[in-house]
């Protein structure tokens, strides 16, 4: 189910958290314009970050990137791009944090 970000500035919230991302299908998330740079990591659970999949895309770990459990992997967001897509590699992965910087 894609998650809809465009507001976390606006809100004071630039650290966001997607509670469950499963392994079938990629989740798009969208972040407001102004955002160059993100964070993202799942605690217990290995991840794929792409930007070539819309919402509910079969699971493929093609122009994906890896990111290990427990870690955080930090990207510049291509100019514009406004969204990027998520899947766990096995499972579901619960509580997965992005966090989202304007680069001035």
């Amino acid at each position: 189910m894609a998650q809809d970000f465009t507001l976390a500035f606006e809100q004071g919230e630039p650290i966001k958290t997607i509670t469950t991302v499963g392994s079938a299908n990629f989740v798009l998330v969208t972040v407001p314009e102004s955002t160059k740079r993100i964070s993202i990591g799942c605690e217990l659970t290995n991840l794929y970050v792409s930007f070539s999949y819309i919402d509910n895309a079969p699971a493929n770990t093609a122009n994906s990137c890896f990111v290990v459990a427990g870690n955080l992997l930090t990207t510049t967001i291509p100019n514009g791009l406004d969204s990027f897509s998520v899947i766990a590699k096995t499972g579901s992965a619960s509580n997965v944090v992005v966090i989202m910087e304007e680069l001035l």
